[in-house]
């Protein structure tokens, strides 16, 4: 079972519940709708709604709406509040509970959320093609002489906890917390582009590298300095937005040149605030210069990952010469220029010059020497002694 909480509102329940009735358009398809339960004054609106008259629906929406009307007329506040709330419970596919069952967990949930016998609800069982699930409209003020309103702190937390119990209570499929696992939703057009690219979307990426990256820093103990340092070595890089006084106070993370902030990966988990408290990484704030210190070292440790060896067949005809060197990336055309000058001095002109994997014989360039006057010193022999038979030319070492 999955239990979420839609944002609250504030104004009138007319939306809501005219939603949950199926009287306005929705955005899955409904194979049948059965209420659950309510304690309005008002009947159930849906029978006369299946015979296309919103007169009882409209009756409820109004009772609900007259509790904040009374609360303003009893409480001299311009406090403002949001009463509508709205969860929904959800099953496995396959999974079905009797009308009654429905019942029982509906009561239990809105109870350990705070509700009680005061708190107006009416709660609506949807059928699709792929799950049963019941919606709950609930009003947050309380129909007593006092009119207070329910609290919604950590209401998300108790919402997990009560849909845990509610699943052993009924032999339900335990749904994953969110503490142990890393998984967001994937968007409709991102589904799309991963099956065109057949590659998963690139924001799911950053997520599974961060989250290895988090939890190799907690099993070592180690900070942000470790953390920064973990995920420089996956090639995901951070950046911090610090606030007056200096402090980090968002963080950004960047993969293939792709920039997006904590709070879009997953704000429960990957913000500055969530990742220093809630996910253990350490970080004081007296170290903040040599944290930026340790960011930017991205720019020369990418150099240095840069660096590597080449292999360049030179041909004219049927002629080859096999030069190794190594270089940066940025360096391999001027390399390759110069090489090519140097073996037009020797041979002359006409070689034409591409990378090569071959396990040939091969010559090593030793870049850095002028290129004013013939100088073999450049090469020198680093596989056979037949390299002449490839290049059809003389010895072109010492």
């Amino acid at each position: 079972m999955i239990g979420k909480i839609f944002p609250k509102s504030a104004g009138s329940f007319k939306n809501r519940i005219r939603y949950m009735f199926g009287c306005t358009k929705h955005d899955h398809e409904i194979s049948g709708i059965r209420t659950i339960g309510f304690n309005t004054m008002s009947r159930d609106p849906l029978p006369a709604i299946l015979q296309g008259d919103e007169t009882d629906v409209l009756e409820m929406i109004r009772e609900f709406d007259q509790v904040e009307t009374l609360r303003r007329l009893s409480i001299d506040s311009d406090k403002p509040i949001k009463p509508v709330f709205h969860a929904m419970l959800s099953l496995s596919p396959g999974e079905s509970l009797t009308t009654a069952q429905w019942r029982s967990a509906v009561q239990t949930y809105l109870t350990e959320l705070g509700f009680d016998e005061t708190n107006q609800f009416v709660a609506v069982m949807h059928q699709d093609k792929d799950h049963l699930h019941v919606h709950i409209v609930a009003n947050r003020i309380r129909l007593d002489d006092t009119f207070s309103v329910v609290k919604d702190s950590n209401e998300r937390s108790t919402s997990m906890d009560s849909v845990s119990k509610l699943e052993d209570r009924f032999g339900l499929t335990k749904a994953s917390r969110p503490k142990d696992t890393w998984g967001v939703s994937i968007t409709h057009a991102e589904l799309q582009a991963s099956i065109r690219d057949n590659d998963f979307p690139l924001k799911h990426k950053m997520i599974a590298k961060i989250a290895g990256a988090i939890e190799a820093t907690n099993a070592q103990n180690g900070d942000m300095f470790t953390f920064t340092r973990l995920l420089r070595k996956q090639k995901v890089f951070i950046h911090l937005t610090l606030n007056d006084e200096g402090q980090p106070k968002g963080i950004s993370f960047e993969f293939q040149g792709k920039h997006i902030s904590g709070r879009q990966l997953k704000r429960s988990r990957l913000t500055w605030h969530k990742l220093t408290t809630q996910e253990g990484i350490s970080y004081d704030s007296e170290t903040i210069h040599q944290l930026q210190a340790e960011i930017k070292r991205r720019d020369s440790e990418e150099q240095e990952r840069a660096i590597r060896i080449y292999y360049y067949e030179f041909r004219r005809r049927n002629q080859g010469i096999y030069i190794k060197f190594t270089a940066r990336q940025i360096e391999v055309m001027k390399i390759v220029e110069a090489i090519m000058k140097l073996i037009e001095l020797i041979f002359g002109g006409g070689f034409t010059a591409k990378e090569s994997n071959i396990e040939r014989y091969y010559i090593e360039y030793i870049p850095g020497k002028g290129l004013n006057k013939l100088d073999t010193n450049q090469f020198q022999l680093v596989h056979s002694p037949d390299w002449q038979n490839d290049a059809g030319k003389g010895h072109l070492w010492q």
